[in-house]
């Protein structure tokens, strides 16, 4: 059974959900993805904005729990870049993977992807169109588009909050308040 290895781009993912209009459940990515595989490892690139803030080492001990090997670093005002971190990590594992599965977006990652299929490894990229840079989805052997795989992976309930719109509530109500104050018609005849 040829093994897998998965490097996710946690700043990557997060813009291609924000882009989607929907939030990528990474428990359902690290059981979907491997069927068919051995996994041999699930990396997770996450940039942390403040090491005191409670939800994201909760964020980052669920993904720990899930199974990931987290990589993460603090970032301060600048875009995170995980890119030195994602190809040190592929071609130093790359002799214990048949196949990757890449969430990326970055050009800078061509010349490791490249180097990794010279060894005759698999590099799957996924992601989407419009936030993946041509270079890279080229260098790759398949891409895989995630906004095919929403019934498969998308977060239902729990984690971030979701409030409701109010506004058309709160329009019902009024409607509801109007209707009620209006003095049943009668029928003459």
């Amino acid at each position: 059974m040829d093994r897998l290895a998965l490097f996710i781009d946690g700043s990557f993912v997060y813009n291609c959900a924000k882009r989607m209009g929907w939030n990528v459940d990474h428990r359902k990515v690290i059981e979907h993805f491997p069927s068919g595989f051995a996994l041999f490892n699930a990396f997770y690139y996450a940039p942390i904005t403040d090491w005191n803030d409670e939800r994201q080492q909760k964020f980052l001990d669920a993904l720990i729990f899930m199974g990931y090997s987290v990589r993460s670093r603090e970032v301060r005002g600048e875009a995170p870049s995980f890119e030195a971190h994602i190809a040190t990590d592929l071609l130093i594992t790359a002799p214990r993977w048949d196949v990757a599965l890449l969430a990326s977006g970055a050009a800078q990652l061509v010349p490791a992807v490249e180097a990794v299929r010279t060894m005759g490894k698999e590099v799957h990229l996924l992601g989407i169109p419009e936030l993946v840079d041509l270079d890279i989805r080229s260098a790759t052997d398949r891409f895989i588009d995630l906004k095919e795989y929403r019934e498969l992976l998308e977060r239902e309930g729990g984690g971030r909050r979701v409030f409701p719109d109010v506004t058309q509530e709160l329009a019902n109500t009024e409607n509801a308040g109007a209707e009620a104050s209006e003095e049943p018609r009668t029928e003459e005849g």
